[in-house]
């Protein structure tokens, strides 16, 4: 995730790094044939692994910092999706599909350090959005088993306030599950 904060009245900017992590994501939906749509929520977990700091403004702009952070970033997402589904075959066992979604992203991280100054937990509400490319494969007429991947962002560079932002669109991410059809 890309950063920004305001420090002793000097601005400055870097990037957080994240381990891998884990998630989860369900759903309620209607499948119209080849378009389904659902509304899902769903939550992710990533430790911070490292961060980079410059000053960002005035003479010194491009000069590193020193920066740290430990912790976790935790998302919670509200997302309106959308799939077009591309079955295979008489049988359709297989459907491959594409979809994306927009929605709210919840963005809680914890404290970073920038210049000896502690900067405060962003947890605030924001646009987020997701692409999505995955194959279905259908057991029976009412359960299905999936894999995908996912990429997804959101925007937070001034909505935590003036201070303090991050924005992200680099979150890659793979799933797998089962959808029950009722």
């Amino acid at each position: 995730a890309d950063w920004k904060a305001t420090v002793s009245d000097l601005d400055y900017k870097g990037k957080l790094n994240f381990k891998d992590g884990s998630g989860w994501e369900t759903g309620l939906g209607y499948d119209f044939g080849r378009l389904r749509t659902e509304l899902t929520y769903g939550q992710s977990n990533n430790d911070i692994k490292s961060i980079t700091a410059q000053i960002n403004e005035g003479l010194n702009k491009g000069t590193t910092a020193d920066a740290t952070a430990l912790g976790d970033l935790q998302i919670t997402n509200i997302f309106l999706n959308s799939y077009l589904d591309f079955p295979i075959g008489e049988e359709k066992k297989f459907t491959p599909y594409i979809g994306g979604g927009i929605g709210g992203s919840k963005l809680a991280i914890d404290n970073i350090t920038v210049v000896n100054e502690e900067l405060k937990a962003a947890n605030t509400w924001l646009f987020g959005y997701q692409w999505k490319l995955g194959l279905n494969y259908s057991i029976s007429q009412n359960l299905n088993i999936f894999g995908e991947g996912t990429s997804s962002g959101f925007s937070d560079l001034g909505a935590a306030g003036d201070k303090y932002g991050l924005e992200s669109n680099s979150d890659l991410s793979y799933r797998g599950g089962f959808r029950l059809n009722f």
